[in-house]
């Protein structure tokens, strides 16, 4: 009995940490759409950027609180998603590894780049303008310019996804071609120490608003697809552990 009981509260945990790469969206959302203003002009003068910050100063400090808990829901999320793509994986499940690590690296990255927009905001009248546009520069770049290890997360996850077509607990095929489709999107902020203004520059279409919004769409059908398979109740349990019988304790 006192193993039924923990394999169920497992299973509620594992639902729940399914459920955190929504959460992870709904903070990044209101955080960066309805408190945080959207990039700044990276063609600006130091005095303008500057300028910037004191005037959304409130906005960005609530935004990246808001960011920083989620990161935390990125952090679990990641770790469940990796459970459920080991037990799809097969071999020596090196590319569930591989994906989980990339995974977990991406929050604790972003978690530094807002500490850098935090200090940005912090004091924008009492510190030298240039000195606010360095912290400024470092922030948004650092921000978008880990984009090979988001890339290689999602082309790992996308392949085990499509590797595993067919077998309890697999996800959609859909799912998986998007999650390639996702990942080429990210390479557009390759370009964005190269420029200034455009559409690569930081805060480009195709390097900001195109890669942030594949991704955000990723993470949505990801976590709803990951709760729907555990409720189905075939992806809690490890594909090499034997089903037992109901009577079994």
């Amino acid at each position: 009995m006192t193993s039924r009981l923990s394999i169920a509260s497992d299973h509620r945990w594992q639902r729940f940490f399914a459920l955190n790469g929504l959460v992870f969206i709904v903070l990044c959302l209101i955080g960066l759409e309805v408190c945080w203003p959207q990039p700044p002009d990276f063609a600006w003068s130091p005095v303008q950027t500057a300028q910037y910050y004191t005037v959304h100063r409130t906005g960005f400090l609530v935004g990246i609180t808001l960011c920083e808990l989620a990161m935390a829901a990125y952090v679990t999320w990641t770790v469940q998603l990796g459970v459920m793509l080991w037990r799809l994986d097969g071999g020596a499940r090196v590319k569930a590894i591989a994906a989980s690590a990339c995974g977990i690296a991406t929050p604790f990255l972003l978690a530094m780049d807002l500490v850098f927009f935090a200090v940005a905001a912090y004091r924008p009248t009492q510190t030298n303008p240039d000195v606010t546009q360095a912290v400024s520069d470092v922030a948004w770049i650092g921000s978008e310019l880990f984009w090979p290890i988001l890339a290689t997360e999602m082309v790992l996850v996308g392949a085990i996804m499509l590797r595993s077509r067919g077998r309890a607990g697999a996800f959609p095929t859909w799912l998986g071609w998007y999650t390639l489709f996702a990942a080429v999107a990210e390479v557009f902020q390759f370009a964005i120490i190269f420029t200034k203004s455009g559409p690569l520059a930081p805060d480009g279409l195709l390097s900001w608003y195109t890669a942030v919004g594949t991704w955000g769409f990723w993470a949505i059908a990801t976590s709803i697809t990951m709760y729907r398979l555990l409720g189905r109740g075939t992806a809690e349990r490890p594909a090499e552990e034997p089903l037992r019988s109901p009577t079994t304790v």
